[in-house]
């Protein structure tokens, strides 16, 4: 069956199309535009430390080993045997001032005194010999000098012969001569008795010797002799630390020092120049340090060739004494140990952490926020922390947050960084006096 449709129905598909048309042609026109803002970005937030006059101390550590400051190589100055030695001869026994330690046979040494004392009992006797001898020598000299005056006077009147009084002369030549001779015997005597004497007090000095006592408190290190054994002179007996003091000699790079030396008005050339110095000593234990007070001594007289740092050694007074079972050992040899040196403190100086310096510049705000970027000279640095020579003024704010890219004039917005103000306190060990701490909120 066919279906017929009016002329009206056969059109009726043309308005859709030409409507869809129109509407394809002006949508891109019909379409609005984003709204447009104006909004600008804000300052980055930066954290900053106004710079005020700070005190700190300057400090330097360094490490080494303990070891006494006096200690006791015996070497034996006699020949001889071992006949007792004390029941503490033995290492890590401890003995007192003046205690007997051994004793050598003193047989040899008193064989050869009484051999002396002989030899000086017959000069004795042998000087009263000569003295007996020069009195009676003495007498026929006088008696001779009187007869060869009277024979003189003799021949000058003739009574005598000139033989005769030759003859008297002759005899007055030899009582003199004889006479000299027993001076002389008697000078040769008395200095062979001053000899004998003197080998006996050497004898005697020796016999003191054979009993050896400990100097001072020390503590026996090495023994290398025995009861019964023979010893030469010369022979290295036993070793002992004293117990009075211990030392260290630390090493310290020689840049660490210069700032120990800034208050220092001690001459370079003077014993004292490190009198200024405070020093600690202290041993690192299992779960906790252990420190001595210590007094700083001396200089070491050469600098390590590899490291090129100086030794300083400290003195440690009375360390046995200070020991406590469980709590404090005693400083013996060859601890390791690490010592603290501090000297008076610096007052006002200009400090601040380490991560504000960039390659010797600080980033700082003007009065408008904006950054200006300033060169300063470090006098030195200790723990993280930057005294600044120059190039920084009190009140300047300077930032210690990272920056990057940092362009000179960008506009920041500051924030008080307490933190650091407080890390740098701890730090140090000192506050700001009231006065500066309100500088540093400006």
């Amino acid at each position: 069956m066919d279906v017929k449709f009016s002329w009206k129905k056969r059109f009726l598909w043309i308005p859709p199309i030409v409507i869809g048309a129109l509407v394809i042609f002006f949508a891109p026109s019909m379409k609005q535009k984003p709204p447009q803002t104006n909004k600008v970005a804000s300052p980055k937030v930066v954290r900053i430390m106004a710079i005020a006059p700070r005190n700190i101390q300057p400090t330097a550590s360094g490490y080494g080993y303990i070891e006494p400051a006096n200690d006791w190589q015996v070497q034996s100055e006699l020949s001889g045997t071992v006949m007792w030695t004390s029941e503490n001869l033995s290492p890590g026994a401890i003995i007192k001032k003046g205690e007997v330690v051994l004793k050598i046979d003193t047989a040899p040494f008193l064989l050869t005194k009484a051999q002396l004392d002989a030899q000086l009992e017959v000069a004795i006797l042998k000087d009263q010999t000569i003295q007996s001898s020069l009195t009676i020598a003495q007498q026929d000299f006088e008696l001779q000098t009187a007869e060869l005056a009277r024979f003189e006077r003799l021949n000058n009147t003739g009574n005598i012969s000139k033989i005769e009084r030759d003859a008297s002369k002759r005899q007055l030549l030899n009582s003199q001569q004889q006479l000299q001779t027993l001076k002389n015997s008697l000078l040769i005597n008395q200095a062979e008795k001053k000899v004998i004497i003197s080998q006996l007090d050497v004898v005697a000095l020796d016999i003191e010797k054979t009993t050896l006592r400990a100097p001072f408190d020390s503590r026996i290190t090495e023994v290398n002799i025995g009861i019964a054994e023979y010893i030469n002179r010369g022979e290295l007996l036993l070793k002992a630390d004293g117990l009075d003091a211990a030392e260290v000699s630390a090493q310290f790079p020689i840049g660490k020092m210069r700032p120990l030396r800034k208050s220092a008005q001690s001459n370079a050339l003077s014993n004292n120049l490190h009198a200024d110095l405070q020093a600690t000593v202290e041993l690192q234990a299992a779960d906790r340090i252990i420190s001595w007070p210590a007094i700083v001594d001396r200089t070491g007289a050469l600098l390590d060739v590899q490291t090129q740092s100086q030794s300083i050694v400290v003195n440690i007074p009375t360390p046995y004494q200070q020991a406590t079972p469980g709590e404090r050992p005693p400083l013996v040899r060859n601890t390791f140990v690490k010592v603290t040196l501090k000297a008076p403190v610096l007052k006002k100086q200009l400090l601040l952490p380490m991560t504000a310096i960039h390659d010797n510049k600080v980033y700082t705000l003007d009065k408008d926020n904006k950054l200006l970027i300033k060169s300063v000279e470090i006098d030195f640095m200790q723990q993280q922390i930057v005294v600044i020579r120059s190039g920084l003024e009190i009140g300047d704010k300077v930032i210690l947050s990272p920056l990057s890219p940092a362009i000179e004039g960008m506009t920041l917005k500051p924030q008080q960084d307490t933190k650091s103000i407080n890390w740098l306190e701890q730090t140090t060990g000192f506050k700001l006096e009231k006065n500066n701490k309100e500088k540093a909120q400006l």
